[in-house]
């Protein structure tokens, strides 16, 4: 009896000092293309921040369902990696819903922001599917003309649901992210 227990002991031990251990993984360059985000075809609203090729930028997704429920999926680059199920607010779901519907979401083009000359694009893919219309927007915050609404949305869904606060990873000593949730990168 007595040596089960210190067996879990030793084993609980173990993996608190490893967890302990552990850094966040911090991706850049050609690895980066080989984390997927998922789509959530139920989502009403979902931002995928796909990371950067040329330096550690965050890659995580953000889907908000139309009862306000919403998933936050951190892959890299972040400060919370894995799952977690957020709430966003009525008002502020209800203010995303007209931010999307003034920018004339629905209307965009597909591919209206990004920049054709982007050595290291850092893109963003926006999916918006209110009732039977489905619309994606891929958008690259580090093109100066893109529409600067679309840089707004993004922040506006980072803070409704509370992903800023997840997707934040404090710089470390000699690496430099970008493109942090809560700031505008490359600019």
């Amino acid at each position: 009896m007595r040596k089960g227990r210190r067996f879990w002991l030793v084993v609980a031990a173990a993996a608190a000092f490893s967890a302990c251990a552990s850094d966040h993984p911090v991706m850049v360059g050609r690895h980066q293309g080989q984390i997927s985000l998922p789509d959530e075809p139920a989502a009403l609203i979902q931002m995928r921040r796909n990371g950067c090729l040329d330096e550690p930028c965050p890659v995580y997704s953000v889907s908000i369902f139309p009862d306000g429920s919403a998933v936050y999926d951190g892959r890299a680059n972040v400060g919370v990696i894995g799952r977690r199920a957020l709430r966003v607010r009525p008002e502020d779901l209800c203010a995303l819903i007209n931010s999307l519907d003034a920018m004339d979401f629905l209307d965009s083009a597909q591919n209206c922001c990004l920049c054709p000359d982007a050595a290291a694009p850092s893109t963003v893919t926006l999916d918006y599917r209110p009732g039977t219309v489905s619309k994606t927007v891929v958008h690259d915050p580090r093109c100066a003309t893109a529409p600067p609404a679309f840089f707004g949305l993004e922040r506006q869904i980072d803070h409704a649901t509370g992903a800023e606060r997840l997707a934040f990873l404090p710089a470390r000593k000699g690496v430099a992210l970008s493109g942090q949730a809560g700031g505008r990168s490359g600019r």
